[in-house]
């Protein structure tokens, strides 16, 4: 029987990996009452099914992925700071539509998001990536284009998150579409740096450091500004999506300009 189970799941590797992050989150989410272990499904999954399908290969691989801090200065910048950018243009935005300035206290001191951001990492980002981009992404169907294959993550994201995405019946649906479009943009700077789920970590980390689990910026708006802090994220992130995919196509990659061949005298 376990034998058949081992064979099945590997031929079916990215199948079963999504039915176990999905089985884990939701049934410790359910069965606990809360959120409190949710984001580790992905990372356990990631953990079985690197050990079923690769032995301590494929867990060697999993933790090189995770791990992959060699890549260009500039994708540590753009992990770190496009979401610091897309939470800034959300809340100035809903400033222009209507929202009450923001106080210095509800603010906090400038140094807030580099305390928060190791305890925001080990909240969600952690245990999510190392999962959707360690082991998933590696697998997805190199017959479709990264652009593709991140719609297809973007849209299995969303249903994962959604008995937390419930939660809040009014902020359903923009977290939802907000939850896709991140994908994309999150896999744009995986995939130029060198397919690094630790640079996702990192994008993940920083946007849930400003809107999210850390210093919660949208908490500074109420009722319907709040509401409409959520639509403007997902807008937002779905305007940076195009940019991205203007500028890089849809490999999610800027291909370096071919040198002008030599003229013959």
């Amino acid at each position: 029987m376990l034998s058949t189970l081992s064979n099945v799941a590997k031929r079916h590797s990215l199948l079963t990996f999504f039915v176990l992050a999905y089985g884990i989150s939701w049934g410790t989410f359910f069965i606990l009452g809360g959120p409190f272990l949710f984001p580790f499904g992905p990372f356990l999954a990631a953990l079985i099914m690197a050990n079923v399908t690769g032995g301590l290969g494929g867990l060697k691989d999993l933790a090189s992925r995770c791990l992959r801090w060699r890549v260009g200065l500039k994708w540590y910048a753009a992990a770190l700071f496009v979401p610091v950018a897309i939470a800034l243009a959300v809340v100035s935005l809903n400033i222009m539509l209507g929202a009450p300035l923001p106080t210095a206290a509800q603010l906090g001191p400038w140094y807030s998001f580099f305390l928060l951001f190791p305890v925001v990492m080990i909240d969600a980002p952690l245990g999510e990536d190392s999962g959707w981009r360690g082991y998933a992404m590696p697998r997805f169907s190199a017959g479709r284009s990264p652009l593709v294959n991140s719609l297809i993550l973007g849209v299995l994201l969303a249903g994962w998150h959604l008995p937390i995405a419930l939660s809040e019946p009014t902020l359903t649906a923009p977290y939802l579409i907000a939850t896709i479009a991140s994908a994309v943009v999150t896999n744009w700077v995986y995939y130029n740096a060198r397919e690094s789920a630790l640079l996702a970590i990192l994008y993940h980390t920083a946007a849930n450091t400003m809107a999210g689990a850390g210093l919660n910026l949208f908490q500074m708006f109420s009722g319907p500004d709040f509401v409409r802090a959520w639509w403007l994220l997902a807008a937002v992130n779905w305007v940076v999506v195009i940019i991205v995919v203007l500028v890089a196509g849809p490999n999610l990659r800027r291909q370096p300009q071919a040198e002008p061949a030599p003229v013959v005298m």
